[in-house]
């Protein structure tokens, strides 16, 4: 494995989370299994929506995780 495609949305709290991989923008390739964002000031209250999906070593991606929320700290 050469690691996870995480991507990122935030949305209003209260919003439904998106279900379309789309809507979410590229954030990073995780090789360990956490990782750290730093969100503006302003994006507090907010929710971040993430997916993820392993990528091996030749480059194939596989399916799509299931949608992980959490809410932005102020």
């Amino acid at each position: 494995m050469l690691g996870a495609e995480v991507w990122l949305t935030l949305i209003d709290a209260g919003q439904p989370a998106p279900t379309d991989p789309s809507a979410l923008a590229f954030l990073t390739m995780a090789i360990k299994p956490c990782i750290r964002t730093d969100f503006r000031l302003g994006d507090g209250g907010k929710a971040a929506v993430y997916m993820t999906r392993w990528v091996n070593t030749q480059g194939e991606k596989g399916p799509w995780s299931e949608i992980a929320m959490a809410t932005v700290a102020a």
